[in-house]
């Protein structure tokens, strides 16, 4: 059986990647996922037990639109319930990984690593966003082992500002609301719902987030609280060096992958320029590039039970139209990539400049 899976988050035409015999449709669990914002159309058909999670499943992606994205945010949900699911970028790759393959990529993080000394209080604007759906955490648990507290916030004390300039000005306002909402909640971080500005105050929340992380706030997207969690801990161990949340957008056997997201930390950059947020076209995002050079990858489980820190190296930037409009190339390792494919820990990961995976796991040798 083949489902196909395309949001309404863009105009653009989603097209089949590649063909695949109908006999092999006939066969398998097969899922096309032709864009981002799809990942809770997925667990509709979970629910209405169109799709079995004790089967295998084949997760059709596209090298665009956030496809690869949005299925790495399924199989983790899919592993998460022990389910079995492969990532398929060609007609002919249909072997299922082994996770056990890339099982020593990932720790559990030691204690101390994720205890903050003091008590942080971290803001979440809206909710996380729907297709988030291997990231939910527990307020609890997250005070109980990072001392790091959670405090929701309703949209509206954002959206409140009304529909705003679509240009830069707007932006502008929408980075100034940001700051009296993280001055009036004492907030030490924060993540918002950002793509419900798109119809609230018809512009982008990639110009706030940027001049957070530069003034040393760690700001996340989508609502996405374990990638904000994760940029804390990055905060910790490296004493405030910014940090890209991204999306793994392409991801090659030998460990090249391609990071995207419509916003980034402008003290990362070497150049940047502003343009159109990707999926709604309006507002004002981001193109920077960043030095080549050494950066580490990293990502903590929402959980908090598994924690990825590895050295990577960017050896460049590019520019697509169909992709979000900061897009960097690292050369990790092929473990890496099979990591990704086989068990990622979501979808979002944080990229910081500098070797620092010696760092995250210094603490369990000692």
């Amino acid at each position: 059986m083949l489902y196909t899976l395309v949001s309404s988050l863009n105009e653009e035409a989603h097209e089949f990647p590649f063909q695949i015999s109908d006999s092999f449709v006939e066969e398998h669990q097969v899922v096309a996922i032709l864009s981002g914002g799809t990942e809770a159309m997925f667990v509709d058909l979970v629910r209405s037990k169109k799709i079995d999670l004790q089967k295998p499943i084949y997760l059709m992606v596209s090298d665009f639109s956030n496809s690869l994205a949005a299925a790495l945010e399924i199989l983790s949900f899919i592993r998460q319930r022990n389910g079995i699911a492969k990532i398929m970028q060609h007609a002919n790759d249909i072997i299922f990984p082994d996770p056990n393959e890339s099982a020593s990529l990932t720790r559990q993080p030691d204690e101390k690593l994720l205890m903050s000394d003091k008590k942080m209080r971290l803001g979440v604007i809206g909710r996380p966003s729907d297709w988030l759906i291997a990231s939910n955490v527990d307020y609890k648990e997250v005070m109980k082992r990072m001392n790091c507290e959670l405090i929701d916030i309703p949209f509206e004390e954002l959206s409140s500002i009304g529909v705003v300039d679509p240009g830069m000005k707007g932006a502008e306002a929408i980075y100034e609301r940001m700051k009296e909402i993280v001055k009036k909640h004492q907030l030490d971080g924060v993540t918002l719902r950002c793509f419900d500005l798109f119809q609230a105050v018809k512009n982008t929340g990639c110009i706030a987030v940027s001049k957070l992380i530069d003034e040393g706030i760690p700001a996340g997207c989508e609502g996405d609280i374990p990638a904000l969690l994760t940029m804390m801990l990055v905060k910790k161990m490296t004493g405030g060096d910014p940090a890209f949340l991204c999306n793994p957008v392409r991801i090659m056997p030998d460990g090249k992958i391609l990071l995207a997201k419509c916003t980034i930390a402008l003290k990362m950059t070497e150049k940047h320029e502003y343009t159109t947020h990707f999926e709604s076209g309006i507002g004002v995002a981001i193109h920077g590039e960043v030095p080549k050079g050494d950066y580490t990858l990293v990502k903590l489980s929402s959980d908090m039970k598994r924690l990825l820190a590895v050295n990577v190296e960017v050896t460049g930037c590019q520019y697509e139209k169909n992709l979000c409009r900061t897009q960097i190339w690292i050369q990790s390792t092929p473990i890496v990539s099979s990591y990704l494919l086989s068990d990622p820990i979501a979808n979002h990961h944080v990229l910081i400049p500098g070797h620092h995976a010696k760092k995250f796991w210094q603490s369990l040798f000692q």
